[in-house]
């Protein structure tokens, strides 16, 4: 049986999607409203946090797993990185409001203990360090901008697909941090038993992304 972790919320359909177009069954999956596992012909799929999804892999929980880079980035464990499927794209921004771009286009010294809020501390500490600069990370949960209205950081790391949320709430970008796009990623080693079968749904989402580019 070849277990499968898909991320629930933002790219939650987007797995599916990408699962199914590469011969996956997802009928079961497709189907389920408050199971987190799902059984259908000879896989398990496993309906997790999204910030969970790379150590059920690492963990050996799962077989595969779908996932954004931004989660792959921030757990940091060391996965087999199978195929880009092309969805779920977005970016990862330093994002606050218009008083702070000229300090973003001075000399990095400027940026110095900034107050920097987002779900994505491990990601923002290595972006502000590559810089030489060290900031004051602020963890939050909730919608990370808020943070600078309610003086609780300066200005956030988060991700942007349109830049319409960050619009309503005063905040250009700042500086872009890398693009995001859901990933296929799998253990670095693992049973030559179920081998063959991802390498099948890996040959398949990659024909997905390459029929993609030719429309």
């Amino acid at each position: 049986m070849i277990k499968i972790a898909i991320p629930t919320g933002r790219v939650q359909k987007d797995a599916i999607k990408v699962l199914k177009s590469a011969g996956v069954p997802t009928n079961n999956l497709e189907k389920a409203s408050r199971e987190l596992s799902i059984d259908e012909d000879n896989f398990r799929f496993f309906l997790a946090k999204p910030m969970d999804v790379p150590l059920y892999v690492y963990y050996g929980t799962t077989d595969l797993a779908l996932a954004g880079s931004d989660v792959l980035m921030e757990v940091s464990v060391n996965l087999l990185e199978l195929a880009d499927t092309g969805l779920g794209q977005c970016r990862l921004v330093v994002a606050g409001p218009w008083s702070l771009k000229s300090r973003f286009d001075g000399h990095e010294k400027e940026l110095m203990w900034l107050r920097v809020a987002t779900k994505y501390p491990n990601i923002a500490e290595r972006h502000f360090a590559s810089k030489g600069v060290r900031v004051e990370i602020i963890k939050l949960h909730g919608s990370v901008e808020l943070a600078p209205q309610l003086n609780i950081a300066d200005c956030i790391v988060d991700i942007t697909q349109t830049g319409k949320t960050l619009e309503a709430n005063d905040l250009i970008v700042l500086e872009e941090v890398c693009p995001v796009s859901l990933k296929l990623v799998s253990r670095r080693y693992g049973s030559a038993s179920y081998w063959r079968e991802c390498l099948n749904i890996t040959e398949g989402i990659k024909n997905r992304v390459r029929r993609s580019k030719d429309v």
